[in-house]
């Protein structure tokens, strides 16, 4: 089993580190960027794709200023 698995999104970003890297990602509304971070913390295409969609959808809801 994976030492990610059972962790919130965030929650593994940050264990891997790339959480600022997500973070810039979002901002400068790098949707293929923030899409491979996601993977790269377990997440399949299809999670991180989704994933990506709803925090540009809500900005506000996830922590971000709309750029």
């Amino acid at each position: 089993m994976s030492k990610l698995a059972g962790m919130t999104i965030n929650e593994r970003l940050f264990h891997v580190g790339i959480m600022d890297e997500f973070d810039a990602s979002i901002l400068s509304r790098d949707q293929e960027g923030a899409v491979a971070l996601l993977q790269r913390v377990e997440l399949s295409k299809e999670e991180a794709m989704a994933t990506v969609a709803t925090i540009f959808k809500d900005w506000g809801k996830y922590g971000y200023t709309k750029p």
